[in-house]
């Protein structure tokens, strides 16, 4: 058994049952979560592996999200005296680029949750083979007609990091962009129309990313911190020429010479917000308004994704996934979706101890029970037997 190191990553020692180390995969992609995952396991004292061929042999797969073998694992069974008494975890859900992909993502919650226009932005999906599937861009042009002062974002069904954006309100932009789309090709992109009206920051535009957890038998938490991006200039809805006034992402941001200046790398947690907000709105509107209506939209989204990412409690093994929900406050304090990320990235400072609390909960740990920002770990939002959530507040 190898050394076990004091760590705060204690999970108590490891089962007397064992007849073997426990062991894990890690596949070759360089996602920090799973990489911070796999140094915390091996502090407890589990054995690394490296080799594909050993997969079935381990007792957490961190594998790549496309890659995980889940057929053949479905066929292998661990010896009762296994770590997990004979099953195995795996760091992804079959089936979660459902939720994942944008352009899936706004057809699966129109079909499956009738709510979902209260806490959605209006979207459509553009593009991909027509012959198989017909696009949106009919109903696109026709709301573009009709509300020619709304502007709208045209990004990759599959982007991140701010790539292949066209923020537009333009009819005839917008169209000369459809035109040259491969009407036999794969390459599918989303229109979401652009919250006009956010809630600012000292006068700038911000989005909030938090991290939800899925984990078997089917239940659904949210880490207690989350993060901030800024923008570097003031938000001004009518110059569309200066994209960094309308997006965040650090990958655009970093590009100007403002990048830092009012907060370190144009970032601040959720703590900060809500003390801003108490001194704006005198009262508590994060906890009271926000986080129940941030609350919500991860329950329904999971839930609408749930025939397609549950496991059969008879499968040789159970899953668990991180996600990293983008979102938008309006002026209102209206809670809105932007994307979900299914690989997110974590903030530096909050690293250690989400995958610490990751841990704990995988084991059999108790969740919070309240959305604390101040504290630290994962609040359980639903689990089997609770009731659906209600409509947003």
């Amino acid at each position: 058994m190898g050394t076990r190191s004091s760590s705060e990553c204690d999970s108590g020692p490891l089962p007397e049952h064992l007849d073997r180390q426990p062991c894990f995969f890690i596949g070759e992609s360089n996602f920090s979560v799973y990489e911070e995952m796999s140094q915390q396991l091996k502090l407890l004292g589990w054995c690394e592996v490296r080799s594909k061929g050993r997969i079935p042999a381990c007792d957490m797969v961190l594998g790549d999200r496309f890659t995980i073998p889940y057929p053949l694992l479905r066929c292998e069974f661990l010896p009762s005296t296994s770590y997990y008494n004979g099953t195995r975890w795996l760091n992804y859900f079959r089936g979660s680029h459902r939720l994942t992909l944008k352009a899936s993502m706004a057809r699966l919650l129109r079909e499956a949750d009738p709510t979902c226009a209260e806490w959605m932005p209006r979207t459509y999906v553009l593009g991909g083979d027509q012959e198989r599937r017909k696009d949106d861009r009919v109903e696109f042009l026709m709301d573009m007609a009709e509300n020619p002062s709304n502007m709208w974002i045209i990004k990759v069904s599959s982007g991140c990091k701010g790539q292949d954006i066209l923020l537009t309100r333009d009819e005839v932009e917008v169209e000369a962009f459809l035109a040259g789309l491969d009407t036999k090709g794969r390459k599918i992109y989303v229109a979401q129309k652009y919250v006009q009206r956010p809630l600012l920051y000292h006068g700038r535009k911000f989005d909030v990313r938090v991290w939800a957890l899925l984990k078997f038998p089917y239940s659904i938490y949210a880490f207690t911190k989350g993060s901030c991006r800024t923008s570097s200039r003031l938000y001004d809805f009518d110059n569309i020429d200066d994209v960094l006034i309308h997006l965040t992402n650090h990958c655009l941001q970093e590009t100007t010479p403002d990048f830092g200046k009012y907060e370190a790398g144009n970032e601040l947690w959720l703590e900060d917000l809500g003390a801003y907000l108490q001194e704006v709105y005198q009262k508590d509107v994060l906890r009271c308004s926000i986080l129940p209506q941030v609350a919500n939209i991860i329950v329904r989204t999971l839930l609408a994704a749930q025939p397609d990412l549950e496991v059969l409690p008879d499968e040789p093994y159970r899953c668990f996934q991180l996600f990293g929900y983008d979102i938008i406050v309006d002026e209102d304090l209206k809670v809105l979706l932007l994307e979900i990320n299914g690989s997110p990235g974590i903030a530096a400072k909050y690293l250690a101890p989400l995958v610490q609390e990751m841990i704990k909960l995988i084991n059999g740990g108790i969740p919070l029970r309240e959305w604390d920002v101040n504290a630290v770990g994962f609040v359980e939002l639903w689990a089997r037997g609770d009731p659906l959530p209600g409509r947003n507040p």
